[in-house]
């Protein structure tokens, strides 16, 4: 029996509802869900009918069904859960409480969750996931609209300007900032962090240099060169290659015996008072032909890799344009599993970063899906649908093993 007002749901009231939640269940097991809760202290004080690491998943669920109201996502969530138990029944809390819910988990346990399961996707035998024995990836940003409230205008931020009485924000809604690593060969999106509309791409990338190292070959377009950034990045180890915009200083220091030529990087005036040195590049030049055969703008690289023949330019800048795998993941994330126009649904900026890092777990379970595929089948994983995987995964399949009693 359920408590007073709320339903209760049978196995039998929800076949028609089941979904394939086993995915979630798999790429984030229990023992690893009750882990990041206890991290967080995010674990609740009391029982309750909604244990923190069964709103874990409920916030799952809602990444998966973006289109879908609360209430129905946990109707779908319980049915599965009803179906495993094999005839238990299983309470369905109001609206309201699961809101609460929620707000008690907090943002912090989806952060850790999706920290401690991303990672590197490709194999050595992935096309276009290595390139002479470094893994390629790529850094860049995007945004996410979240829900016109003064909380999350104050949290977040965005393009919108004041009205004429200063009583509220116009021009669209404000925007969670994201700076992601993806891994080329796959999409997969390995490593992120969020700030504000305000906050600078570049400031979030100093977060996850951390994260890179020896063997690792980054790509990044011209919104990030810069001394100090490239000075850091070079300092992990990883190999950088990265374009530059057509006014970015770049002497010419030593011509190259494949066209392209050594310059360097000058720090700005305050840090060369301090004794700060130029950073030598190699930079390599180069460009397109459009369909009738002229060319088109000069694209500039610059690179940590000095050597022309251990790194030759063609393959350098036929390299370099694997970058927009990263474009075409932050595509998948918002327009397939998340939905074009649709905004993140938390009124609360906590909630908001929530929902975030749910949209990012949801897309590397479903990036290992589709690598796990790709390996069984001996195919290029970027040649797999995302949009296929997710409707197979939104589709009723179930999973009896998924959620014990």
């Amino acid at each position: 029996m359920g408590r007073p007002g709320q339903k209760v749901l049978k196995d039998e009231d929800g076949l028609a509802d089941r979904i394939s939640l086993g995915l979630l269940a798999r790429a984030f097991p229990r023992a690893t869900v009750e882990a990041v809760v206890q991290a967080a202290k995010a674990r609740e004080q009391r029982t309750r009918m909604l244990p923190s690491w069964l709103v874990v998943y409920y916030v799952l669920a809602l990444a998966l069904f973006m289109d879908m109201g609360g209430g129905r996502v946990m109707r779908k969530l319980a049915g599965t859960m009803s179906w495993a138990a094999r005839g238990v029944t299983v309470a369905l809390p109001s609206e309201e409480a699961l809101s609460r819910a929620r707000a008690r988990l907090g943002p912090v346990p989806m952060r850790l969750l999706f920290e401690s399961v991303a990672g590197p996707l490709a194999s050595p035998d992935t096309p276009g996931g290595f390139w002479r024995g470094r893994r390629v990836l790529s850094i860049d940003g995007t945004t996410l609209d979240v829900q016109d409230t003064e909380a999350n205008w104050a949290r977040f931020g965005g393009p919108g300007t004041r009205d004429e009485s200063g009583a509220g924000l116009q021009g669209g809604f404000p925007k969670v900032r994201v700076v992601a690593l993806a891994e080329c060969g796959t999409r997969a999106l390995i490593a992120a962090r969020q700030g504000s509309y305000a906050t600078c791409q570049k400031a979030l990338t100093v977060e996850l240099l951390p994260l890179l190292g020896e063997g690792m070959l980054v790509l990044a377009d011209r919104n990030f060169p810069g001394y100090d950034l490239w000075g850091r990045a070079a300092a992990t180890g990883a190999d950088l290659l990265w374009r530059v915009g057509p006014i970015f200083p770049l002497p010419v220091v030593a011509v190259l015996a494949d066209g392209g030529y050594l310059s360097r990087l000058s720090p700005p005036r305050k840090e060369l008072r301090d004794g700060a040195a130029p950073i030598v590049v190699r930079v390599v030049e180069y460009h397109l032909l459009a369909p009738d055969g002229t060319p088109t703008e000069v694209f500039a690289l610059i690179t940590t890799l000095l050597d022309v023949e251990a790194a030759p330019a063609g393959e350098l800048a036929e390299l370099y344009h694997a970058r927009w795998q990263i474009e075409n993941a932050f595509g998948a994330l918002k327009s397939q599993l998340k939905g074009d126009g649709v905004v993140l649904r938390s009124k609360t900026p906590d909630g908001a970063e929530q929902e975030l890092w749910a949209l990012l777990c949801a897309y590397h379970a479903i990036r290992e899906l589709i690598c796990a595929a790709a390996e069984l089948t001996d195919q290029d994983p970027l040649r797999l649908s995302f949009i296929a995987a997710l409707d197979a995964v939104r589709g009723p399949v179930g999973d009896p093993a998924a959620f014990p009693p």
